[in-house]
């Protein structure tokens, strides 16, 4: 997923066109809208507008900066991030987010699964949101890595506790506890056992499949809290190639800020949390970050080549820039 910085004749008018999706959240423009909103401008738009005092734009205005499709369908999907800052969308924000990408010519099938949280139609959503989401990848993955379909269906009848542990397969994990403290593999270790997630093989532990994910957390830098699965879902976003790379960050935000929980476990539920501090700076910085990776760790990166590997080289190869010192 790019991270596409607009030339500054129209990021103006891109800050105008968001700003009114924000608007026309369900209790105003909040908290969590302006912080979104400051964090855009900031890191992305280059702008210092008082969001108060925008004025609103229509189609033939937006239309006729000239911005391309790539710029376009951004527009759309920071849109969709605006919508979801504090619970779920407005219809009026759906509308305005349709009637933009209709104008833009950009089909984003994110407007049109959000809007059925507008509506209501909680289940339905869910249903539209799977058909998009990187689960497709870690079963894909899975499937690869396990040795086919039905290796890739015990793995994950593993992680829901149905079947006993694969042993070997977890030793395998397990022994990154010896290596080199320096290495990929220790750090990995380390990151599974500080926050108490299970192995691999273990049952509760993701396919191999999915643990591109866990791996994301380690050489990124992010924990597994809610904040921090934010910025590694955004990371992943960002380095993600695949079509529908937007939905791996809209996933974590529809849980984390918006409430709605997509996954089958428990979950911390803070309603407009990415207006917290400076969250959104930070799920951002972790977009760009991830953007400008060199490799889509989930597809062309085989983390067994690097697990006895010191984890600076393998950061450095990959193209994972540091944290900035001022964002963490």
């Amino acid at each position: 997923m790019d991270f596409l910085k607009p030339e500054p004749k129209w990021a103006l008018d891109e800050l105008r066109a968001i700003t009114m999706v924000a608007g026309a959240a369900r209790n105003g423009l909040g908290q969590p809208q302006r912080a979104v909103l400051g964090a855009l401008q900031r890191s992305l738009l280059g702008t210092e507008s008082d969001v108060d005092t925008l004025a609103p734009i229509d189609t033939e205005d937006l239309i006729s900066i000239g911005m391309d499709g790539a710029q376009a369908r951004q527009l759309i999907r920071l849109m969709v991030v605006v919508s979801v800052a504090e619970g779920a969308p407005s219809e009026e924000q759906v509308r305005l987010m349709s009637t933009f990408a209709s104008a833009l010519c950009v089909e984003e099938p994110a407007v049109r699964v959000v809007g059925h949280l507008a509506k209501g139609r909680v289940m339905r959503f869910k249903f539209a949101f799977a058909r998009h989401a990187h689960i497709r990848i870690y079963m894909r993955n899975t499937r690869k890595l396990h040795g086919g379909i039905l290796q890739a269906m015990r793995a994950v009848l593993r992680f829901r506790g149905v079947l006993p542990e694969d042993a070997a397969l977890a030793a395998r994990f397990h022994a990154f506890g010896d290596f080199s403290e320096e290495t990929l593999g220790y750090h990995f270790y380390r990151h599974c056992r500080d926050a108490d997630l299970p192995f691999s093989g273990e049952k509760g532990g993701f396919p191999m499949g999915a643990l591109y994910h866990d791996f994301t957390h380690v050489l990124a830098g992010y924990d597994t809290s809610p904040e921090g699965e934010m910025k590694a879902a955004a990371f992943q976003a960002g380095f993600t190639t695949d079509p529908d790379d937007f939905f791996t960050v809209l996933f974590a935000l529809i849980i984390h800020t918006a409430g709605i929980n997509l996954t089958p476990f428990e979950m911390p539920v803070l309603l407009g949390r990415i207006g917290q501090g400076q969250l959104a700076m930070e799920v951002l910085h972790a977009l760009e970050r991830g953007a400008a990776t060199k490799v889509d760790l989930g597809c062309g990166w085989n983390f067994w080549e690097d697990v006895n590997v010191p984890i600076d080289a393998v950061r450095e190869r990959l193209g994972i820039s540091p944290l900035q010192p001022e964002i963490v």
